[in-house]
């Protein structure tokens, strides 16, 4: 078949243009209105990298303990310019993603020839996970690029020695892991193989290697060190250590049922059903050459890494995502194989199981991601309208929508945020004194992905709310209730 250069790059940015100016709705908005609302308050209140602003940080300063700001701190620096679009943050995601596509072809061809190279983009180009969390507001596609320059920096390395390309591979490295901490050992490990093969035993005598690793590992722990003291000054953080994190259920490892929704997941959201059994076939077909093996090594790597933090790896379905790195040239080698090994009749049903394959990505693109990025007729949407329609500008909010901050990044406010059975009228009474303006929220969801069912908690939140919601308005499904209650003054200071 003709191999286009340029048509992974093309369908890709196709597939990624779609929705580009959604709001911050869908599939973890609430990780995306994080990232957003860093992004906005690096930009209105003109702050330092190392000092992140939460929405959510009450009527305190708000500096969180986060991952290393680098993606929306650069999206601030957009809105500096050209102002405050969430576009603006999608496309930086979507230049990301296309330079790890761009880079997984070539790591792709360095391992395995320039076909299966250029098909391993080809599927990383509209495979969902790939395609819907290539454009998303928040920092997985850099993470992706840092983490494509490492490994297709570290084979030149390996190839060459050329300090440059050691530097590169420190880069991306390091960049990877202070966004997130778990690529210091999936794209440590793949690295680690790469230096083995290149030295062999000597690879315990070579300083700038370790050099580098030890400036990465430096570079890591001083960021999440002082990202610890401003959550020892704050109380703020987005959960990484502790008995709060709730990333540590290991007895999740021991269920069927949590390797279940992870190969379902993957194998549907993340290889489109049928690129698992082209995943199966590259891992199974021999290498030839012992660098190969850094793809199925990455691919272990990534599975044990989430398993150091099962809950998270469970829940968040971007923790999957890194496995493309390894996954898509493995699919390109299976598909060559196939390919050249198919007649002409197996060749015409090759055509038609791509077809099929790209038909089931972008079915569940539809269905499962831009459907939910509509804001007509969307629930968290229309609430948002009206907290800014009914509440004060630069005034904080009580919303009681669990630990999503989703409805405040929308309606421009900050605020605190409450699960449903923690407001009470002392507490109201206190956030009023502190500036609280209204409690805000929904009687049917709590977090914007978790319905708010019937019961006890709902009915003590309905009595503790109704002396502030006028008789019109108790049929709603949402509320806006001033502060303070009716019946309650202000607390004296």
């Amino acid at each position: 078949m003709g191999l286009l250069p340029w048509l992974p790059l093309l369908l890709g940015l196709v597939l990624r243009l779609v929705n580009l100016s959604a709001p911050i709705l869908g599939v973890h908005s609430w990780r995306q209105a994080d990232t957003a609302g860093l992004a906005r308050n690096f930009h209105d209140q003109q702050l330092p990298i190392w000092l992140p602003q939460v929405d959510w940080g009450g009527a305190g300063p708000g500096f969180a303990e986060t991952d290393f700001p680098i993606y929306s701190y650069a999206v601030s620096l957009l809105y500096n310019v050209f102002g405050v679009h969430e576009w603006l943050a999608r496309a930086l995601s979507l230049l990301c993603s296309l330079g790890a596509l761009w880079l997984i072809q070539r790591l792709g061809q360095r391992l395995l020839g320039r076909e299966a190279g250029w098909w391993g983009a080809l599927f990383f180009a509209v495979l969902p996970l790939s395609v819907y969390y290539g454009r998303t507001v928040q920092p997985e596609a850099l993470l992706l690029l840092c983490s494509a320059l490492a490994l297709e920096r570290g084979l030149a390395w390996g190839q060459s020695g050329r300090r440059q390309d050691l530097a590169l591979v420190g880069l991306g490295l390091g960049g990877a892991a202070l966004i997130k901490v778990l690529p210091l050992f999936w794209l440590g490990v793949p690295l680690l193989w790469i230096a083995w093969c290149r030295y062999g035993p000597r690879i315990w005598r070579q300083p700038g290697l370790w050099l580098m690793a030890l400036l990465v590992l430096a570079a890591t722990a001083g960021w999440y060190s002082h990202a610890h003291q401003l959550y020892l000054q704050t109380g703020l953080s987005f959960g990484f250590w502790g008995a709060k994190a709730a990333r540590y259920s290991w007895t999740e490892l021991l269920s069927l049922s949590y390797w279940g929704d992870i190969l379902l997941r993957t194998s549907v959201r993340g290889l489109a059903v049928l690129g698992l059994p082209l995943l199966l076939l590259g891992l199974a077909l021999p290498r030839r050459k012992p660098e190969e093996w850094l793809l199925p090594l990455g691919l272990g790597a990534v599975l044990l890494a989430g398993a150091v933090a099962p809950s998270s790896s469970h829940i968040h379905e971007y923790y999957q995502l890194p496995l493309l790195l390894f996954a898509c040239p493995l699919l390109g080698k299976g598909w060559v194989q196939l390919w050249r090994a198919a007649k002409p009749r197996g060749q015409l049903l090759l055509r038609l199981g791509l077809g099929l394959l790209l038909l089931t990505s972008l079915t569940v693109l539809s269905l499962d991601y831009w459907a939910k990025e509509n804001p007509l007729g969307n629930p968290t949407w229309a609430l948002a309208q009206r907290v800014q329609r009914e509440t004060p500008a630069g005034k904080p909010v009580l919303s009681v929508t669990g630990g999503d901050p989703t409805l405040l990044y929308l309606s421009g406010r900050k605020g605190w945020l409450q699960q449903p059975e923690g407001p009470s009228a002392p507490l109201l009474a206190e956030l009023a004194h502190q500036g609280a303006s209204a409690v805000v929220g929904s009687w049917d969801w709590i977090e914007n992905y978790n319905p708010f069912p019937d019961g006890p908690v709902k009915t003590q939140l309905r009595q503790l709310l109704n002396a502030g919601i006028k008789t019109t308005a108790k049929t709603k499904p949402d509320y806006v209730v001033p502060l303070p209650l009716a019946g309650q003054g202000p607390k004296a200071p």
